[in-house]
């Protein structure tokens, strides 16, 4: 229990910095309360220029009090502390390059992370690349996997969403954040993020009430590339922030996977150029991704047959259109014509008959 006192120490009082935690570590031989001891008596081993500032930092927190107040910080706002000898600490993440001393998580890190996906892409996508993501993400969370994300604008929100719709899964994801674990960013996703703590994990590295940086971010991404098996990239222009999480993942020995998309979007370029320099798989579907860690997807029940006798003009349009494949509501409003108060009218009415479901992002199906 003192190991672990003194080792959520040095993370408080020296957050992310690695480099200078290891080398006091191993100064110590592993013995983090010898170290506080030490820091507390003004006994540090010498340094020189570079560590005199990290140092007197260690000795003016090296006191108990201070660990008492961290402590009582994360317990009033319900943030756990996560150590790498902690059981629920990712595997995947011990592996890369400086793991992090400390994870602040709220929500619930299960002991065995259930097939960790990343799902990445722009901020600024487009409509299309916003149905995949919830479809992919739908899909591969109601198959067992876990999507991590970064919970940011667009596709990462829309991957989240998608996993949190799949019926019936146990873990459906995990949000990395560029800030705090308490400081929601954007603050936009303030309601999914409470869902995300309900059924699964928000995570981050940087202590709890930091502000959301630009240079946290870079940072950040290692961490959702480090946890996960593979890194999915829905949309990416050719000069995209989610090109450093695809360098992390290739860094790691991650497998990047990417969807193909039409040569004049632009969204597209970033994604079809990974391909075509054979940095990234192409992939279509679920199954695709699913198959390259021996998961053989479990067959969706086929959609029953739908007695048209007793429907509306508009309800039977509706019907029709979905028996071809899902359709989002503004499709069906340009495909059918009808007005947005008749359309609204027969979804409901067909919800509440069972004859369709409703997925994120208002995307209808039999």
């Amino acid at each position: 229990m003192d190991q672990r006192r003194y080792m959520l120490w040095l993370g408080f009082a020296l957050p992310t910095a690695y480099k200078r935690q290891q080398a006091l570590l191993e100064a110590y031989g592993g013995d983090a309360a010898c170290l506080f001891t030490d820091a507390a008596n003004g006994r540090l081993p010498a340094a020189g220029k570079r560590e005199a500032a990290a140092y007197a930092e260690l000795r003016q927190k090296a006191n108990e009090a201070y660990i008492d107040a961290c402590l009582e910080y994360l317990k009033k706002r319900r943030i756990a502390a996560v150590l790498p000898v902690d059981e629920n600490y990712p595997a995947l993440l011990k592996e890369i390059y400086r793991p992090p001393t400390v994870l602040y998580v709220r929500g619930t890190l299960p002991k065995n992370l259930p097939l960790p996906i990343a799902m990445i892409g722009s901020r600024h996508c487009s409509d299309y690349g916003t149905q995949v993501a919830l479809r992919l993400s739908e899909q591969l969370s109601g198959q067992g996997a876990c999507v991590v994300s970064g919970l940011a604008y667009g596709i990462d929100c829309a991957c989240a969403q998608g996993a949190l719709y799949a019926a019936g899964s146990a873990f459906p994801t995990v949000a990395v954040l560029g800030s705090g674990v308490d400081v929601i960013y954007p603050q936009e996703n303030h309601k999914i993020y409470q869902e995300i703590c309900e059924r699964g994990a928000v995570v981050s590295e940087f202590l709890p009430g930091t502000r959301p940086l630009a240079s946290h971010f870079p940072q950040r991404n290692r961490i959702i590339s480090g946890m996960s098996r593979g890194v999915v990239v829905i949309e990416a222009s050719l000069r995209s922030g989610t090109s450093i999480t695809v360098d992390c993942a290739l860094e790691q020995g991650r497998d990047v996977f990417a969807l193909p998309g039409r040569v004049t979007d632009l969204m597209s370029e970033g994604t079809n150029k990974m391909i075509a320099d054979g940095i990234a798989k192409p992939i279509f579907s679920a199954a695709d991704i699913l198959e390259e860690y021996g998961v053989r997807p479990r067959r969706e029940a086929p959609a029953k047959q739908v007695d048209e006798t007793g429907l509306s003009f508009e309800q039977t349009l509706v019907v029709r259109l979905l028996r071809v494949c899902e359709r989002s509501f503004d499709e069906l409003c340009e495909m059918t014509g009808l007005d947005v108060v008749k359309i609204n009218y027969a979804l409901t009415e067909l919800e509440f008959s069972g004859i369709i479901k409703q997925s994120s992002g208002r995307v209808y199906s039999l």
